[in-house]
């Protein structure tokens, strides 16, 4: 059974690789790639010295967020340990081959540090990851809202980023008010059916289990709104800041946009980057920020340029996590992660 189960990942990762060379392969056929090193000849590098620096202050503003809010579940890690186990996921989130994705290797060395809560350590790692992907909507919806008056490009996702909204308004509520499934009948039936297998009612019974205690987790920071609430506007801030990133290599390059279009591609670009679809978002990204500077003007090949500079910056990022990875008491080989993760 545990065979079949990695049979069936290592197929799901092997489609994701081949979907992602395909769509790589479509966007080299589509561009000129001659006129798109020609761009990066003529690159202003002090700016994309400056998106490097942009990106540290990124994941220094990232691993402060991390902290507070593991430190409301009373999981304790220092600055340092916490900053290092981001880097090996930023790592992982590059490299990963199987199904060790960037969060889940976070997720694994924070369960390590904290052996008596581990849902929990497990949990946070997976709504720092959600916090994030709120601010990115509030920007880009903020965005798109502010300059309606001058262009009406992004428009039509307007309402998409408005319902994403609304269902994570919907679901903090219905996080914050736990007790909320126990005063109606239906949902408790839902809850506590089981089957006349004792093979799926463990299934059943570890799934109830599981999601109590995330739910538990995440009712914790209902007594720390001070923490969640930080924790929002950091990732405001940390996502305003990579807005400013793409800007550096935009103007580098001599794109030549309006200062606030960065504010809009860029922010739904991080939504389809974030999407597990291809590994690291590989041509699926890498396409969605083409497309999104193409609609303000910007040539496909200046617009691969970005992507390639954009993509060089990403490396440069995994690098530090590499190295922390190999440091004694860190190392666990990828086969050790794929197993406990």
């Amino acid at each position: 059974m545990l065979s079949s189960s990695k049979s069936k990942k290592n197929y799901l990762t092997y489609a994701k690789f081949i979907l992602a060379a395909a769509l790589l392969t479509f966007i080299i056929y589509k561009v000129d790639l001659t006129q798109s090193v020609q761009y990066l000849k003529e690159m202003n590098w002090w700016y994309f010295l400056l998106a490097v620096f942009l990106q540290w202050v990124i994941i220094f503003i990232g691993t402060h967020r991390l902290q507070i809010l593991l430190r409301a579940q009373e999981l304790n890690l220092s600055f340092w340990a916490t900053l290092k186990y981001n880097c090996i996921g930023y790592f992982f989130n590059l490299f990963s081959l199987g199904a060790t994705g960037g969060d889940m290797v976070k997720a694994f060395y924070v369960s390590r540090e904290t052996n008596h809560k581990k849902t929990e350590s497990v949990t946070v790692v997976f709504l720092d990851r959600l916090v994030g992907m709120v601010a990115v909507l509030l920007i880009a919806t903020g965005s798109i809202l502010a300059t309606l008056w001058i262009d009406s490009t992004f428009r039509p996702y307007l309402p998409y980023f408005s319902g994403l909204i609304l269902i994570v308004f919907l679901f903090v509520i219905f996080i914050f008010t736990k007790e909320f499934w126990k005063k109606h009948i239906l949902i408790d039936k839902i809850l506590n059916y089981r089957f006349n297998n004792k093979s799926i009612n463990k299934i059943i019974d570890f799934l109830t289990s599981t999601i109590s205690k995330i739910i538990g987790a995440l009712y914790t920071y209902r007594t720390h709104k001070t923490v969640a609430i930080i924790a929002l506007i950091e990732s405001i801030i940390l996502q305003l800041i990579m807005c400013g990133f793409a800007w550096s290599i935009g103007a580098g390059l001599g794109f030549g946009i309006p200062g606030y279009t960065y504010f809009i591609v860029f922010p739904v670009a991080t939504l389809v980057l974030a999407l597990p679809i291809t590994p690291a978002g590989l041509g699926l990204g890498d396409g969605a920020l083409i497309g999104g500077f193409m609609k303000f003007g910007v040539n496909k090949n200046l617009g691969t340029a970005f992507v390639v500079l954009y993509r060089l910056n990403t490396l440069l990022m995994s690098i530090p996590g590499f190295f922390l990875w190999l440091l004694p008491g860190t190392h666990i080989t990828r086969k050790e992660l794929e197993e406990n993760t």
